[in-house]
């Protein structure tokens, strides 16, 4: 559901697009301390029709935003129909070839936060200056970090951790991606290795692995240390 605070159509207005509840208003607090006039939505759809009441600056969104379209085609859609309207990620995804896009996704005058890197509110604020002023934006290009986590990782060996996380066997991975059982190990293996574990294909290293995943793209679920 949106939130439609009393919005101050003389300052800089911001749209926060959050699905945690929590973390949708202590994202629309600070900014509001920092000055912004501050709307929020918990999905794409409310989004949208508080853009098209508001007409904001910019807009602070996740990428993941649970059932419905997520945070990349929410952008894709501001683009086209809000021209000139800033746009900054804030997100637990390291790159956004994670959600199944390009590096290059992500356009040159928006910027993409990551989550795990935001230690103050400050860091938002400043992020959000840099894409309005389109100048000094690539300290927040945080997908572009080569110490990024799974930097090393390739598109394909992505997609095979996501699919280990969702619990798959060699067998199912193979008739997903359709691919031999014989290449599936292998590129397993070598996923493995990128992730600084032993290329052994037990339980063990499996259940490592996908840990070393869960804690980066889903750091608040409980079930991730299991």
């Amino acid at each position: 559901m949106e939130a439609l605070r009393k919005v101050d159509m003389y300052k800089r207005t911001v749209v926060v697009v959050e699905d945690e509840d929590l973390l949708r208003s202590l994202l629309s607090d600070s900014l509001e301390s920092a000055g912004f006039s501050v709307a929020s939505a918990a999905n794409a759809a409310d989004a949208r029709r508080v853009i098209r009441q508001i007409d904001p600056d910019a807009v602070l969104l996740d990428i993941d935003l649970g059932r419905g379209p997520n945070g990349f085609e929410l952008a894709e859609a501001l683009r086209k129909e809000s021209e000139g309207i800033g746009i900054v990620f804030l997100t637990s995804m390291p790159d956004p070839r994670f959600v199944g896009r390009e590096q290059d996704s992500v356009p040159k005058n928006e910027a993409y936060l990551s989550k795990s890197l935001i230690s103050e509110s400050r860091h938002l604020v400043d992020a959000l200056e840099a894409v309005l002023k389109e100048s000094g934006i690539a300290p927040y290009r945080h997908h572009e970090l080569g110490d990024r986590p799974f930097a090393k990782l390739s598109k394909t060996q992505i997609q095979v951790l996501q699919l280990l996380a969702e619990g798959k066997t060699n067998h199912q991975i193979a008739d997903i991606r359709e691919r031999s059982l014989g290449a599936t190990e292998s590129v397993i293996s070598r996923t493995l290795e990128a992730l600084g574990l032993d290329t052994d294909l037990d339980a063990n290293t499996r259940v490592t692995a996908v840990r070393k995943y869960l804690t980066v793209i889903k750091p608040n679920d409980k079930n991730s240390a299991k």
